[in-house]
């Protein structure tokens, strides 16, 4: 009897052993873990990006609504994209025009203000559900938006991540006309061009559909009040062509620099134009330079493009940028190239 025990208990023990997991065992589990992790997480971040950019396009829809709804409100004129605080006495916006600012605090969107409406408060509060945050641009945590036009977000390739980077026009604060302070920074640009030049006028080589004015442009008022500066929507010709707004960040992103004359950039070996046009969505090419970004339309429709044939297009006479890129790209960028 005492030896049928021990036998018993024997064969207890060994049972208890099997019943376990040995090293082996967990380190194979462990490993197709690991394997399985590295399948899913890929895909899963690649269906978070394609989630943003369906994101994006539909704030760039509503945007494009709010525009749209300010020309019809306003007899069909065009907004002025930024006018720069102060200037000359003639500058009928003396606290400043920042588009996106404008459309909000006039109620054609809704979106955050940036200030705290008090006068004076310099303190600043932003917020990532606003319809002018794209969800692939630099969060307002990890960069501040920029206000003005400024060289920090002129990016040198449409990838850059200083295209990436919000921007909000100069403002007042206080405010000269006793209204409470407001800004509301963008992630988008409107398809604007600086004033002050022959070329920037309707008709001329660089007619985007919209302008901006900066304050060393005096008399200010006049320069606003020419008709070769005033848009009006009636003179684009082919609504479903010409870009509205862009994913950029830096203000004159239609020419690159500060002027109206094309600016062009060399980055792994590739020239490019329009450099500063964003690329936040989808893979980059081969070099890292290109990618895809959204535009939005006059005729309200939103589009996804890869950047590498708008900001690579060169004519037969080696010119470039958004002058001279035909309808056939699939976009255009000035009211001469829709006609």
């Amino acid at each position: 009897m005492r030896q049928n025990k021990l036998c018993k208990g024997v064969r207890k023990s060994t049972n208890a052993r099997k019943s376990g997991f040995t090293l082996v065992e967990l380190l194979v589990v462990i490993g197709i873990i690991a394997v399985l992790i590295g399948i899913l997480l890929p895909a899963l971040n690649r269906a978070r990006r394609s989630a943003n950019a369906l994101k994006c396009a539909a704030n760039m829809k509503q945007i494009a609504v709010a525009v749209s709804n300010y020309v019809n409100s306003n007899r069909g004129t065009l907004p002025p994209a930024v006018v720069i605080a102060g200037g000359d006495a003639t500058n009928p916006y003396q606290d400043g025009w920042f588009w996106s600012s404008e459309l909000t605090h006039q109620k054609y969107i809704s979106a955050p203000n940036m200030l705290s409406g008090v006068p004076g408060d310099t303190e600043m509060h932003f917020d990532k559900s606003s319809v002018f945050y794209c969800p692939e641009g630099m969060t307002p945590q990890d960069q501040t938006p920029f206000a003005g036009l400024s060289g920090v977000t002129q990016g040198t390739y449409p990838t850059d991540k200083k295209n990436a980077i919000g921007v909000v026009g100069k403002y007042n604060n206080p405010r000269g006309d006793g209204q409470n302070p407001y800004a509301v920074p963008s992630w988008y640009q409107l398809c604007a061009i600086k004033a002050g030049d022959p070329k920037a006028m309707v008709g001329g080589l660089n007619d985007a559909p919209l302008v901006w004015f900066d304050k060393g442009q005096t008399p200010m008022g006049t320069q606003m009040a020419d008709a070769g500066y005033t848009r009006r929507v009636t003179r684009i010709k082919h609504p479903s062509n010409v870009c509205m707004i862009a994913e950029a960040a830096y203000i004159n992103w239609v020419i690159g620099g500060t002027g109206t004359t094309p600016v062009s950039n060399t980055v792994n070996g590739e020239k490019m134009f329009l450099t500063c046009l964003s690329a936040r969505h989808g893979r980059p090419t081969g070099n890292g330079n290109n990618a895809l970004t959204n535009i939005a339309f006059f005729d309200g429709h939103v589009a996804t493009m890869n950047t590498a044939p708008i900001e690579d297009y060169v004519d037969a006479n080696g010119n470039g940028g958004a002058p001279y890129i035909p309808q056939s790209v699939g976009v255009v960028f000035t009211m001469s190239q829709s006609r």
